[in-house]
């Protein structure tokens, strides 16, 4: 009763960052930056990883059981795409708050929404489909991807295209990689684990008492020079990436099970 009680509390502060915090400390950055920028997209970016290092410095202090392993290469990666695997709707969040200039595709109907939809166009993040309204959108951002992977920027994907509830890597979409070889990216793949522990599919609350620990690390570079590989080998190095992610899962899982089972036994 008491992990229930404190898991609601935890999720209404994470919401009401989320609402009252963007209102009154945020919102008059994003509307300065939008009226007086001369370069709004980068200003959006780095308001966007500001905010979201935000709240995972606050769900860092509510859920303190919370255990995090981030890999502190990934705050320098410049001018790359960065794939990942795909658990939980923590996922686009925290990468945001750990990558400098970060871009990324999202569905066509967040787009529609107030206020969030207009973040998102001044961020240079674009709709994943050609066609429909937002077709123009997703044109007009592929035809300055190049330069702006050069000067700097990062677009992360996740390639499953939904996050991964069967514990075995999905289908993934070659466009990440399409779009890494007609620009001469390099290539990050990313392993996260275990943020589904914390904010599972398909619920509403944060599971903020069971002892965990969520891991952000990179477990392949694929350099462009002097030139990427073939697409189908690029996709299999990638495919391996993940397999190799969840191979090594098992670790942090039974690390977590043996903590529960210790946080057990001392509440006893």
């Amino acid at each position: 009763m008491v992990d229930r009680l404190v898991d609601i509390i935890v999720t209404l502060l994470c919401w009401l960052y989320f609402t009252l915090g963007f209102v009154l400390f945020f919102s008059p950055f994003y509307i300065a930056g939008a009226l007086f920028s001369s370069r709004p997209e980068m200003l959006f970016q780095h308001l966007n990883r500001t905010f979201y290092r935000g709240f995972f410095l606050l769900l860092r202090w509510i859920a303190p059981r919370q255990q995090w392993s981030i890999d502190e290469r990934i705050g320098a990666i410049r001018s790359s795409v960065v794939v990942c695997n795909h658990l939980s709707y923590l996922d686009p969040l925290l990468l945001i708050a750990l990558l400098d200039r970060a871009k990324t595709i999202v569905k066509p109907v967040y787009f529609t929404i107030p206020i969030f939809g207009w973040v998102l166009r001044k961020a240079g993040y674009f709709p994943a489909t050609a066609s429909g309204p937002s077709a123009g959108l997703m044109v007009a951002q592929m035809e300055t991807m190049e330069a702006y992977l050069a000067g700097g920027g990062n677009l992360f994907i996740f390639p499953e295209g939904t996050r991964n509830r069967g514990g075995e890597i999905g289908p993934l979409s070659a466009g990440a990689l399409k779009i890494a070889r007609y620009c001469r990216a390099p290539v990050h793949v990313l392993c996260l684990r275990n943020t589904e522990r914390l904010f599972t599919p398909g619920r509403f609350f944060f599971y903020s008492r069971r002892p965990n620990r969520i891991s952000v690390g990179i477990v392949d570079r694929i350099d462009p020079a002097p030139h990427l590989p073939p697409l189908a080998q690029l996709h299999r190095r990638v495919r391996e990436g993940f397999e190799r992610c969840l191979a090594d899962d098992g670790g942090d899982r039974g690390t977590a099970a043996m903590a529960a089972g210790t946080a057990s036994e001392t509440e006893r």
